[in-house]
């Protein structure tokens, strides 16, 4: 099992990072996990074909982690044609969410939701168990902005809980959802905590169960600030470009 870093930054690009997303590579499966507005621009210069990917994760519904699906989507119809189902996953209605993103973006190719060849899969905010084919996967509540009905995700990949939180603040969830994975992807937005809505390095460092846990989180939505507090600490950073390999038990640890 592989993943590639598509980007590791927030909205803004802060330091040319890229919006945070993934591409996981795992017994012939190719996932991407959320898909914002840098995102089709990442996997072109990865020369990887949109018509490769077999799932797409939505987090949530803010611009930096789906409008990105728009470009996607129309590249499936005109550059790499799909000839294959593309799961799109995302929390409440999203085939409605999509549908509504191509009319404010691409006025007029909403059509294309019916000519290709999507299945969309609506999971619970609040948390849920499903199986698509013979991947299994798992919502999880998170807390960020409430209209963006936010969900972290639990992958089992290979035999290993893979966890993806999206973006979220501090709250009671955090540590279980971190408990319950080998490896996590965990937002860090913040060097110090200054507001709601994302995580910092300062509440991470306030939490006991997070000390002992560091080998198995990696830090992303990160910009300077929150990178180098982070850092120092002792914690697994990603950069846009990193490619983990993550089947090595040295890896699991």
């Amino acid at each position: 099992m592989d993943v590639k870093v598509l980007g590791s930054g927030n909205a803004f690009n802060q330091d040319e990072r890229l919006n945070s997303a993934y591409l996981i590579n795992s017994q012939n499966k190719n996932i991407l996990v959320d898909c914002g507005f840098t995102v089709p621009y990442a996997l072109q210069k990865l020369k990887f074909p949109f018509c490769d990917l077999d799932f797409i994760f939505i987090t949530h519904y803010h611009g930096d982690h789906y409008a990105g699906l728009s470009a996607l989507l129309l590249g499936l119809k005109y550059i790499y044609p799909l000839e294959k189902e593309l799961i799109i996953v995302g929390p409440g209605d999203v085939r409605r969410k999509v549908l509504e993103l191509l009319k404010v973006l691409y006025g007029g190719t909403e059509e294309i939701l019916d000519e290709l060849n999507l299945k969309f899969v609506s999971v619970d905010q609040y948390g849920g168990k499903y199986k698509e084919g013979d991947l299994c996967f798992e919502s999880v509540l998170m807390k960020h902005s409430e209209k963006a009905e936010p969900v972290g995700y639990l992958l089992r990949l290979e035999g290993r809980n893979i966890g993806f939180s999206g973006d979220t603040c501090w709250h009671d969830g955090v540590e279980p959802f971190v408990k319950a994975c080998d490896k996590v992807f965990l937002e860090c937005n913040f060097a110090d905590k200054v507001g709601e809505g994302h995580i910092s390095v300062e509440e991470l460092e306030s939490s006991k169960a997070i000390q002992q846990l560091k080998p198995q989180i990696y830090l992303s939505h990160l910009y300077e600030g929150s990178a180098l507090k982070a850092k120092l600490l002792g914690y697994n950073i990603l950069s846009d470009g990193d490619e983990l390999e993550l089947i090595n038990d040295k890896n699991f640890l």
